[in-house]
């Protein structure tokens, strides 16, 4: 079944005409680290795969640590905005959730499994950068549909910090892979989702 008509997609990845070395240099690790991870594709490869030398590669990135910063927080600065717009296109905290967590598991930004994955020392500078951009553009903005939620009083109060964080562990397997159980499209997947964070497993009215 294919998702419905009218969501939000996110756009293909793909080397747009004209783009610049340093966007093409950055759009290979991306493709490249996302498919195989950091240990899976050399900066040789890389520089193969968006069509320059390794020196041109190196006159752009001093190392392999700076281009995996520059390119965990592009990444993650591109598939927050279409989180934030995808969210905003509902208005109950319920739609909201539904929509950012759709777009989150359709996007499958490599950004956040690949900083949890680790395999490339980065500097405490670096470190700073990448946690930064993650929390700006991923967490901050399921946090806030959470936060508007209990303001509105659409949600229980809760810790809304650890809430999204689990709402993010959640859907991490279906972030990575195109492969969803029962066959459900993005929007029956986070339906899903939302409805078993939201409403739980137990039976109304009966407790322990």
């Amino acid at each position: 079944m294919s998702d419905q008509a009218g969501k939000w997609h996110p756009r293909p990845r793909s080397r747009p005409s004209g783009s610049s070395t340093r966007e093409r240099l950055l759009q290979a690790a991306d493709r490249l680290w996302s498919e195989r991870g950091v240990h899976g594709a050399s900066l040789e490869d890389i520089a193969r795969d968006a069509a320059v030398t390794k020196p041109t590669l190196y006159y752009y990135f001093a190392d392999k640590s700076v281009l995996f910063t520059e390119m965990v927080c592009s990444v993650l600065e591109q598939h927050g905005g279409g989180l934030r717009t995808a969210s905003r296109a509902a208005s109950s905290a319920r739609e909201r959730l539904v929509a950012a967590i759709a777009y989150l598991i359709r996007a499958r930004c490599s950004g956040p499994r690949l900083l949890r994955e680790g395999g490339v020392p980065l500097t405490i500078d670096q470190l700073s950068q990448t946690r930064s951009a993650f929390f700006r553009h991923f967490f901050s903005p399921l946090q806030q549909i959470l936060d508007d939620g209990v303001r509105a009083g659409e949600l229980r109060s809760m810790d809304s910090a650890f809430t999204a964080q689990a709402l993010l562990n959640l859907i991490d397997p279906w972030t990575a892979r195109e492969a969803r159980p029962g066959g459900r499209n993005a929007d029956q997947l986070a339906a899903d989702i939302v409805d078993l964070v939201v409403d739980g497993i137990g039976v109304s009215g009966r407790r322990r």
